[in-house]
């Protein structure tokens, strides 16, 4: 005969109010908890931190005054081209000559255009305050699909919504977008579009587009030149040599679409102006604005020794990752190699024995390198990989440990909410990039769940 519970109002028993509340709190907890990690979750939560910062980003506008420093340059560029100026050297504003890629200027043309005027800044803070929703949207999906499983029954490595949090309480983000107006968030918001798109087909269609999309990134500001070295990997892996080729040809041909205005054959002059203008990658940056290299003299800042040995260093970080982080397989990269050149018009990967975070993770590591070893970061350039850096820290950039990553989070904002920057907060800036590098590269817990997931695959090949 089953026993019947013991009622404590009935039995005699003590009542503790505080029971009652303890199993409150639990199952709150609970709830919370789950409504941050669980998958099923996810977009009920980014849906909500979106409506989060489109009232905040709203009350900024309405109430944070604009910060004067190259909308009006933008515009009086913008102004000499659609006044007829196609010679890029002598394109110039108050804050100097035209240093950005043909669709930068098309861009703010269109603002100059539609804009009751020049100077109407409301309208184009309303503008970027859509940039700035439709980024954080794309880099939510991002995170999403790289806790897909890349075939049914594979190990699954899911990346929590509670990841997206870091990227609403970012006083410097908010400041570039909607206070600043810089051109950089632009060309971010066309590269996470292509990334969404070459994790959501992973067909040759996909890639064309998603190559596409990061050629206009490209042609917005060279920035996104700190990509390539992933890109370059990626389309070996999923598309082959042929693959790879052909995505090299498209990134070109796009930019030489876009820049057609200012080309001329018979007139090279105008040829070059454009490419060592658009593409200047001798420029010297001025001391006064670095935001990671502050501990150094001004001397050895300006340095030509100090340039060398940053590329050398930029150079030799790639290739260890390329060879030994980024062919998360059997065999290797060695293995992919050997394939990749005896078929040519074959990738010598198949989309499913790599895990969805395969995409981001190389490329997002890619750009971190290239900032690490920068010859200097401005303000602005926070925007470049600020909504990567959650992704990372999770992919094994905080070495697995929880408090590590919300330290690092912390110090790296720290770093750039310091202005004027200090020795103290460039070396914070600088360490823990290296921290995160570092981790990456001998701790990802991400990467070994990675190549758990592929000799499952193998093993199931060989039965079958």
């Amino acid at each position: 005969m089953a026993t019947r519970s013991r009622n404590p109002f009935r039995s005699g028993l003590p009542y503790s109010p505080s029971h009652g509340t303890n199993v409150m709190l639990g199952g709150l907890f609970n709830l919370v908890k789950s409504f941050l990690f669980d998958r099923q979750y996810f977009w009920h939560f980014a849906g909500l931190l979106a409506v989060g910062e489109l009232v905040l980003g709203t009350l900024i506008i309405q109430n944070v005054p604009y910060t004067k420093i190259d909308w009006p340059a933008y515009m009086q560029q913008v102004g000499m081209f659609l006044g007829g100026e196609r010679d890029y050297s002598r394109i110039e504003g108050e804050t100097g000559p035209l240093v950005y890629p043909a669709l930068h200027l098309y861009i703010y043309s269109a603002f100059h255009r539609f804009l009751p005027s020049p100077d109407s800044i409301r309208p184009a803070q309303y503008v970027f305050l859509i940039f700035y929703i439709v980024t954080f949207l794309l880099v939510a999906t991002i995170y999403y699909l790289a806790g897909r499983p890349s075939k049914p029954n594979a190990i699954r490595r899911h990346y929590p919504q509670a990841l997206l949090i870091p990227l609403a309480l970012s006083k410097r983000a908010h400041s570039i977008f909607l206070l600043r107006l810089f051109n950089d968030p632009i060309a971010m918001l066309f590269f996470y579009a292509a990334v969404v798109v070459m994790m959501s087909g992973k067909t040759k269609s996909a890639w064309r587009i998603g190559v596409a999309l990061f050629s206009l990134a490209l042609g917005v500001k060279m920035n996104i030149l700190l990509f390539v070295p992933g890109l370059l990997v990626l389309l070996f892996q999923y598309r082959g040599i042929y693959g790879l080729l052909e995505g090299a040809v498209s990134v070109a041909a796009i930019q030489a679409l876009l820049a057609a205005p200012f080309l001329s054959l018979a007139n090279p002059h105008l040829t070059k102006a454009y490419i060592t203008s658009a593409f200047d990658l001798s420029r010297q940056f001025l001391y006064e604005w670095t935001v990671n290299w502050r501990f150094v003299a001004e001397k050895t800042f300006l340095s030509r020794e100090r340039a060398v040995l940053l590329l050398a260093g930029h150079f030799s970080i790639i290739l260890l990752f390329a060879f030994f982080k980024w062919s998360p397989v059997p065999g290797g990269t060695i293995a992919v190699l050997q394939y990749g050149f005896n078929k040519f018009a074959v990738a010598p990967l198949k989309a499913s024995s790599l895990p969805s975070s395969h995409i981001p993770l190389v490329l997002f590591t890619a750009n971190l390198i290239g900032m690490t070893f920068a010859r200097s970061l401005h303000y602005q350039f926070h925007s470049w990989y600020f909504h990567q850096l959650p992704f990372l820290l999770y992919s094994g950039g905080a070495w697995g440990s929880p408090i590590l990553g919300i330290a690092l989070w912390a110090s790296i904002e720290w770093a750039w909410a310091t202005f004027p920057s200090t020795v103290y907060s460039s070396a914070a800036l600088l360490i823990s990039h290296i921290v995160i590098l570092t981790g990456l590269f001998f701790s990802s817990p991400s990467a070994q769940a990675n190549k758990v997931e592929v000799k499952k695959a193998t093993i199931e090949k060989k039965v079958q």
